[in-house]
């Protein structure tokens, strides 16, 4: 199955005799084809035209698809409704109101992220090695983070852990036209920042389509707020992949000199964002991060290769296990081993 990206405005993409068909406006070039029941998703970057018969046929089918802006701002999707279980759902929702499920949730989850971010540094440790003064923030969040009493109080713990990690980010990359001073978002005012927010904003994606084909509600989570407009089970449930998959392959871009620093652009708002050519490569490459195999420890008598897709699919039943049962201790998170 392939995952399918859709870059360029200039184009048109229709469905004839069950295949995808991708043309430009211009008609210059051959018409690229492929079968879709190949294809498990598409996204949507700036404005390719899509056709009613293959947005139809995705529905009929449960082939998600999500619509971006040029430079990666994830903006809605288009989806079936046939996954949705209301039971399910209902579940889901009182359990937002059990302070013992959403504590003990919230502890799992960012105690993986911690680990994971440590691991991360501790990885790159031939570009810098980092001595445990400059790990401490980190090391206390994760060794105080149990004796939390409140989901407050754990992503303060969380909050503290993110500002030293991102203090030690910059110490590993090589060149110094991606130097930056901590995490900007809102917008991103760097490029290292605007590469790592789209890598966020596809794997976002990718976890919110996870959810609804599992009956659950996106919106509705045990550790981030309610919030309009908000997919807050996809943010609880993409902290523990963040820094083995977007920061490790935004930091080997960068050392590897496969992007350029002038391969941004900065907008009316002080927002740097990626240019067209910058935005493929990353996208060619996060895409492959996200399709090949890595070693998702999700039970501990498993410890088989499985690529991001699969890995997701099964920590979505381990989420569903926590749920129907109301015990958050089920649920286990993604903690990197690499390969060193």
């Amino acid at each position: 199955m392939a995952h399918l990206y859709l870059m360029e405005s200039d184009v048109k993409v229709g469905l004839r005799e069950n295949q995808v068909v991708i043309t430009y406006f211009d008609n210059r070039g051959d018409a690229r084809r492929l079968p879709i029941e190949g294809v498990d998703g598409i996204s949507v970057f700036g404005m390719p035209q899509l056709s009613t018969q293959l947005i139809r046929e995705c529905i009929s089918r449960n082939i998600p698809i999500g619509y971006y802006s040029d430079d990666g701002h994830y903006f809605g999707n288009v989806s079936s409704s046939e996954s949705i279980d209301p039971l399910r759902q209902k579940r889901q929702v009182y359990l937002t109101d059990d302070d013992s499920f959403c504590l003990d949730w919230s502890k799992r989850i960012i105690a993986a992220k911690i680990q994971n971010s440590i691991t991360l540094l501790y990885y790159f440790e031939r570009d810098h090695q980092f001595i445990d003064d400059e790990l401490r923030g980190l090391h206390h969040s994760l060794a105080h983070l149990k004796y939390a009493e409140s989901v407050d109080a754990v992503l303060g713990y969380e909050g503290n852990a993110a500002r030293n990690y991102f203090e030690c980010l910059p110490k590993v990359l090589r060149n110094e036209e991606f130097l930056f001073v901590g995490r900007s978002s809102r917008p991103p005012k760097d490029p290292f920042n605007s590469m790592i927010s789209y890598g966020y904003s596809l794997l976002y994606r990718n976890i919110i389509g996870a959810i609804e084909q599992h009956g659950l509600h996106p919106y509705f989570a045990f550790m981030h707020k309610l919030k309009f407009g908000h997919a807050a089970l996809a943010s609880d449930l993409i902290e523990e992949f963040r820094a083995p998959l977007i920061d490790k392959a935004v930091v080997e871009m960068v050392n590897n000199e496969e992007v350029r620093a002038s391969g941004f652009y900065r907008n009316d708002h002080g927002a740097l964002y990626m240019d067209k050519e910058t935005a493929r490569i990353v996208t060619n490459r996060l895409s492959d991060i996200i399709a090949k195999g890595h070693r998702y420890f999700l039970d501990v008598n498993d410890s088989r290769t499985y690529g991001f897709q699969v890995a997701l699919d099964k920590k979505m039943g381990n989420v569903l296990e926590a749920i129907e049962r109301r015990d958050a201790s089920l649920y286990i998170p993604y903690v990197w081993r690499p390969d060193w």
